[in-house]
């Protein structure tokens, strides 16, 4: 099975279109549907239904899809991690979360790029659930994640520990001195939906605290600088706030009977994955030794 039918198939599949395909490709319809019926000889099997003008895979064509996409990301690092043999180039992928990505990963990523700078680095950003795939699926090497899927065979490493503070601007009238104090303040909390929302219900929900939700907004930025404003207060983490914090421009609240919040992050990579020589000085520069050697 050759790898561009794979390329030209999983193209047609994510446009649903034959022609739309061959246009992305630079190549005729005919090219494109020649290479797509090469591979259902190849397999034995219908890849794709045409009904009307409506273009789905078929069960064949899914599963084909899954497994089209993880032979081409291998086959891409197989040349890669060959041509570095010869040579101290190379890549780094990875992928994080959005605290991860801007307030952790540009210290980290400097350093590293000043002891290795033949080194091409790449990130994704998204949540966990889409990290723990891309990882899984080989199309990146390591990932930085807060919530675990224990159905992947991933190595999962502990790296960094968040505390997140319950934060206010330093003349804000009504500091909490306690849960029921809270309840009655306006809190401004990341998206419904999101990793860090889920941790703090799951916090909320341990000490019988019911937030009252002035906003609910997508980044962090806008929620401090609403904070900074006064228009509420927000739980957030330590490595998005220390320099409010240290500048004055943001008090951290301590809530009497509550115990410091404390949020994992997670290192992840495929387990027996071969690990190229800048994913190992990746994981070095972090103190990880890896668990595949």
């Amino acid at each position: 099975m050759e790898i561009t039918p794979l390329k030209t198939f999983l193209k047609v599949a994510a446009l649903k279109s034959f022609s739309k395909a061959a246009e992305e490709l630079h190549l005729t319809q005919p090219a494109v549907t020649q290479q797509i019926k090469q591979l259902e000889r190849e397999l034995g099997q219908p890849l794709i239904d045409r009904i009307g003008r409506t273009l789905t895979l078929t069960p064949a064509g899914e599963i084909l899809q899954t497994y089209a996409q993880q032979i081409i990301n291998l086959t891409g690092q197989a040349q890669e991690t060959i041509a570095q043999f010869s040579n101290q180039q190379g890549r780094l992928t990875l992928a994080a979360g959005t605290t991860n990505t801007i307030f952790r990963l540009p210290g980290i990523l400097s350093r590293y790029h000043a002891n290795h700078p033949g080194v091409e680095i790449r990130i994704r950003n998204g949540a966990s659930a889409l990290i723990n795939t891309l990882v899984y699926e080989n199309a990146v090497d390591v990932g930085l994640i807060t919530t675990i899927d224990p159905s992947l065979n991933l190595e999962i490493i502990p790296v960094f520990n968040d505390r997140i503070w319950l934060v206010a601007p330093p003349d804000y009238p009504n500091i909490p001195a306690n849960t029921a104090e809270l309840e009655q303040l306006p809190l401004i909390l990341f998206r419904s939906g999101s990793g860090f929302r889920r941790f703090l219900q799951n916090q909320f929900n341990y000490y019988h605290f019911t937030p009252k939700v002035s906003m609910e907004l997508e980044s962090i930025e806008a929620i401090i600088h609403f904070v900074q404003h006064g228009l509420g207060l927000a739980f957030l983490p330590e490595i998005a706030i220390a320099n409010e914090i240290r500048q004055g421009s943001l008090i951290p609240v301590e809530i009497p009977g509550w115990d410091p919040m404390i949020r994992q992050t997670y290192l992840i990579y495929r387990k027996k994955k071969y690990l190229t020589w800048p994913v190992k000085a990746f994981l070095e520069q972090l103190g990880i030794t890896p668990r595949n050697e």
